[in-house]
């Protein structure tokens, strides 16, 4: 689950260099500072990409790294505690751990291994499906995967697939792409968009809504999900005959899962219809995490969150914030941009040409890093790049999500990782999933979407 060392080595040095590109070009004046903070960026992108310590060490020096160089008051660097992307994320740890304690998970898997027959592209549409319905009941990827994989396994096992066999992996891979790439279509349900725009909402007062960022994205991942499904449904023999398992579906919901299920859904209701009654995505996320924990409600144990809840995303998160806000408090973003952005070539008049590049800065430099580290690389663009284009800084910051959401590499993506570790899923598969939807974004997606946002007015008319 480690970079290599030549590849951490590359990052590193590839990171030095625009950092001494900066401190070059900048007055004596302003020359600690940035490369101050140029510096704490780079220490991060390194421990969060190459992984040689826990995350949540790599959290905690980047915090006293960012207190040690004094460039910022505590308040910057500690604020991302004050966003709302922290608490949707804590919300999602919580509702996550919850469905696997009262068995929801188990009892959903249960239920969709009836669903797949006899037919193996059957099994991976099932499996994909099953992915993107987590996403809207889940939002956090790494519990979907957890739910998801042991589920893939026992499908192929029933279907009569040998353990570690290409078809098998296909499953496999089919629940965990499944359940992270086309998702980006859901504000909620993966990690990045919580950072991306919780740190624009931050730095710039931009502001998602959980049906306006569905109507943005969801034509790009309609289309990576139809990918998705046809290359993997190739992985395999279009009728297996599966073995004779014993059923537990008949089984009903437990009192706690019903009560699990129904707060599940009420949150989906408030989230999907928030530009209705105003209410912020992370504050219903943190009432509905309130009341899982509530020991009333018999949903988690009394010390669910000493002995269950793992809070080192939510410091992940704070982290990365952390390092955005550090870079925009001492005007490191605005001096990178003018040095890199006029290399773009964006021009208001071309706004397709901007996108696109837009999207291909963002693909490579969230490259640098993991995806979940990708907006502490790319928010601190987001506001120069819109003025260099021409184009709505919400434009622009859906765009770079387009750009993160799309993978050259699995290492890119944590959740990729996790399965692969999990259910021995060859790299080469995943590797060639990546790659398959990066060039259908690209020669699909991207020109699809154009044409939707200048519909819904996400794009200037005049363009």
């Amino acid at each position: 689950m480690r970079l290599t060392l030549p590849a951490a080595t590359l990052i590193s040095a590839a990171l030095l260099a625009l950092a001494l590109w900066t401190y070059g070009v900048q007055s004596p004046d302003t020359q600690r500072n940035l490369f101050y903070a140029a510096a704490v960026g780079i220490v991060s992108i390194a421990l969060f990409a190459t992984r040689v310590v826990p995350d949540i060490v790599a959290a905690f020096v980047v915090f006293l790294l960012s207190l040690a160089i004094a460039v910022a008051p505590p308040a910057i660097v500690f604020s991302g505690f004050a966003s709302g992307g922290f608490w949707l994320l804590l919300g999602g740890i919580v509702l996550g751990v919850a469905v696997i304690a009262t068995g929801l998970g188990a009892h959903i898997s249960n239920r969709l291994l009836a669903l797949s027959g006899r037919s193996y592209s059957r099994a991976v549409f099932v499996m994909a499906t099953a992915g993107f319905l987590l996403g809207i009941l889940i939002p956090s990827t790494i519990p979907r995967v957890l739910i998801l994989i042991p589920v893939a396994v026992s499908l192929a096992t029933s279907l009569g697939l040998k353990s570690g066999s290409r078809e098998a992996m296909g499953l496999c891979a089919t629940a965990a792409a499944g359940t992270l790439l086309p998702t980006y279509a859901i504000y909620t349900a993966n990690l990045p968009t919580i950072v991306q725009f919780g740190a624009l909402e931050s730095l710039y007062s931009l502001k998602a809504t959980y049906s306006g960022y569905f109507l943005a994205q969801f034509p790009v991942n309609l289309l990576r999900f139809a990918v998705l499904v046809v290359l993997l449904q190739q992985v395999g023999a279009a009728s297996l005959a599966p073995k004779e398992t014993a059923s537990e579906n008949d089984k009903k919901l437990t009192q706690p899962q019903t009560r699990l299920l129904g707060l599940l859904l009420i949150a989906i209701v408030l989230w999907s219809t928030d530009f209705m009654h105003g209410i912020q995505p992370a504050w219903i996320a943190l009432g509905a995490a309130t009341l899982a924990l509530w020991p009333r409600t018999g949903l988690l144990p009394k010390s669910a969150m000493k002995d269950r809840i793992d809070l080192t995303p939510a410091m992940l998160f704070c982290a990365i914030f952390c390092v955005s806000a550090l870079a925009r408090h001492v005007g490191l973003d605005t001096a990178l941009a003018n040095t890199l952005i006029e290399k773009l070539a964006l021009v208001p008049e071309h706004p397709v040409w901007n996108i696109y590049a837009i999207f291909i800065f963002s693909v490579l430099l969230s490259h640098l890093t993991t995806a979940p580290a990708a907006p502490l690389v790319l928010v601190p663009f987001a506001a120069p790049l819109a003025s260099a284009s021409g184009l709505p800084l919400e434009t622009v910051a859906m765009t770079q999500m387009i750009g993160i959401a799309s993978p050259l590499l699995p290492y890119q993506a944590p959740p990729l990782l996790i399965a692969m570790s999990l259910a021995d899923i060859s790299t080469g598969l995943l590797t060639r999933v990546c790659l398959a939807l990066f060039a259908a974004v690209v020669l699909i997606g991207l020109p699809l979407t154009i044409v939707w946002w200048h519909i819904i007015g996400l794009l200037p008319a005049s363009g």
